[in-house]
């Protein structure tokens, strides 16, 4: 004998939207009001109330950073005090769940060491919480009695032989464009695998054009000098109004993936969209060592790279994805012991040209 029974029960697939972490911002640096508070910051924001008056090292970068972005850009910023201990001040934020993309370090480094600690913070940050972090930091600019070729032989030994590839540094030639590259970097207008090389972004506002001891302006030849040494600058174009940007470096090794920031951000995007599907994936019998059981993994796992890889048709001309379509040996799931397995994710950048080599001809 029995009765009719009938249980509804919603089921919990992790198929939702994950937070986005690209382009939120964490500024760093000098400023007389509020010091050691973390403060959210966006283009409606009063700088003059939370970081004081006066001008500052970190206000004359986020208003770099609002003049070069746009009007959603968001963030926060910590203020401090000459010879605060800026590490103690990135791990209170932490400890408090600010998870930014970009940490931007807005006093100029003055050694190798400092350089090398802010990839050792990074690290420890991927460690401790499982978060993807680079960092910005800035570098000096002219000082009154500087050339231009002094500054470049001055600059070049804080990052020469450093191998970060979570770290980029940027000199403070015109004194704003660490700001104005992050601005530039967080524009919705554009994607973060673009490069802030991109010209179709618009020319740079940043200060007026540097001139040093000598009267001489900052010209191309110092900017690609620094470019080579990894510095990452601002360029020009002869006949061709506006202050634009190199690639934004990061210092990598040798032949190492990541010596670009775009190439970075979008691995470093897979990393959070996956790390979230895997939790979710945690002892689903649905995942197990078997042809329907991989498919099932490839499916859940690969999605974010599908995600990511979708492309927007602006009339007839079509505006890539972040990442070139996944195929299926963009994944691998092969399970080492009977708990645990391994996932391998290939990421495809698209390609764009910083070289043009156009060649004429008469037709006759």
């Amino acid at each position: 004998m029995a009765q009719g029974k009938v249980s509804v029960a919603a089921q919990q697939t992790g198929s939702g939207a994950v937070k986005e972490v690209e382009r939120s911002v964490l500024f760093i640096g000098e400023a007389p009001a509020n010091n050691g508070q973390i403060q959210p910051i966006n283009a409606q924001s009063d700088f003059d109330v939370l970081l004081g008056e006066p001008d500052s090292l970190l206000k004359t970068q986020i208003k770099a950073w609002l003049r070069n972005g746009d009007d959603l850009v968001s963030g926060y910023a910590i203020s401090h005090g000459a010879g605060d201990n800026i590490h103690a001040l990135i791990d209170e934020a932490m400890d408090q769940n600010i998870s930014p993309e970009l940490i931007i370090i807005c006093s100029p480094v003055t050694g190798k060491a400092e350089v090398e600690a802010y990839q050792a913070k990074a690290l420890e940050i991927l460690s401790a919480h499982a978060r993807f972090i680079r960092f910005l930091v800035a570098a000096p600019g002219l000082s009154g009695n500087q050339s231009w070729s002094e500054l470049v032989t001055a600059l070049k030994p804080l990052i020469d032989d450093v191998v970060a590839d979570r770290v980029g540094v940027v000199p403070l030639l015109f004194g704003d464009e660490l700001g104005g590259l992050v601005g530039r970097l967080c524009k919705r207008s554009v994607t973060i695998a673009d490069s802030p090389m991109r010209t179709q972004t618009g020319a740079m506002s940043l200060m007026p054009l540097p001139t040093d001891k000598n009267g001489t302006p900052l010209t191309n030849s110092i900017t690609a000098a620094l470019d080579s040494a990894r510095f990452s600058c601002t360029q020009f174009y002869a006949d061709f109004d506006g202050v634009y940007f190199g690639d934004a470096n990061l210092l990598d090794a040798e032949g190492g993936d990541y010596q670009k920031l775009e190439n970075a951000r979008i691995v470093d995007m897979a990393a959070r969209q996956v790390r979230i599907k895997a939790i979710y994936e945690i002892k689903s019998r649905q995942l197990n060592n078997s042809p329907s059981g991989i498919a099932y993994g490839k499916r859940k796992l690969g999605k974010p790279l599908l995600d990511m890889s979708k492309s927007v048709n602006l009339g007839a001309d079509k505006f890539p994805g972040l990442i070139d379509a996944p195929t299926d040996e963009s994944i691998k799931l092969t399970f080492s012991n009977e708990t645990t397995l391994q996932v391998t994710l290939k990421v495809k950048p698209i390609e764009s040209p910083n070289t043009i080599i156009v060649g004429i001809m008469l037709d006759k």
